[in-house]
């Protein structure tokens, strides 16, 4: 009996002591926030996209004619200074072309022609000249131009910048909570990149317009803008 009463009462000295000291951590806490940095620059390079569209009796000769324009389409890139390695092949199809469906008449799979079309891809890094270019295109025997996007060469700055935005816009946003909620705010438990997003064109000013043949097609670049959204989690405690 002594002995099991000796064992009591060092288990309870051992532990008493211990809860005693235990930090009370009931207040503290997280913060979860995040926030986005845009930057908005000039962009100095165009991608467009044109090409032939050809149709003859047969696919040998529609394929030839194509073949005769698209040769004029890459001269035109060329003198325009674009070079070989920003000109890419984006389409190739040969198709047949089939009659004319006729109401009352028995639908019938008969080919009429093929149509041949194709495209190609380019950026162009001269933008005082794109329309020009594009002008040149047309002439060359391009009769299919694709939309026009602007972006940047050094997309890696731009990203930077919209990084360095965002994580200012992120502690403001931070010091801005804690100071209204009364509490502490701790380092960064974590931190993430929820999106990094490349030069996107303000579409309101990306516009290319047709004049008279006397001038060369206008273009108005406009801005780009690059976005990134950044996430954190910081520890906060009362004060």
């Amino acid at each position: 009996m002594k002995l099991i009463s000796l064992l009591g009462a060092l288990m309870l000295a051992i532990t008493a002591p211990a809860c005693a000291d235990q930090p009370d951590d009931k207040n503290d806490g997280k913060l979860y926030l995040n926030a986005v940095g845009e930057v908005s620059g000039t962009p100095d390079i165009a991608h467009i996209s044109a090409g032939v569209i050809s149709e003859a009796a047969t696919a040998q000769a529609a394929l030839a004619n194509n073949r005769k324009q698209m040769n004029g389409v890459f001269a035109a890139l060329k003198a325009a200074g674009v070079k070989d390695k920003d000109v890419q092949t984006s389409g190739l199809n040969v198709n047949p072309v089939y009659a004319p469906y006729k109401q009352g008449v028995r639908p019938e799979q008969r080919i009429t022609g093929y149509r041949v079309s194709n495209q190609v891809s380019a950026t162009v890094r001269d933008l005082d000249g794109l329309g020009g270019a594009i002008d040149a295109l047309v002439s060359a025997g391009a009769n299919t131009i694709g939309g026009i996007s602007f972006g940047l060469s050094d997309v890696a700055s731009a990203q930077n910048k919209a990084r360095k935005k965002a994580i200012a816009e992120l502690l403001e946003k931070a010091e801005l909570y804690a100071t209204s909620a009364n509490v502490h705010l701790g380092p960064i438990l974590e931190l993430r990149e929820q999106s990094s997003g490349g030069p996107v064109p303000k579409l309101a000013y990306a516009r290319m317009e047709m004049v008279a043949d006397a001038a060369p097609t206008p273009i108005a670049a406009g801005q780009v803008s690059t976005r990134i959204t950044v996430s954190a989690t910081f520890a906060i405690a009362s004060e």
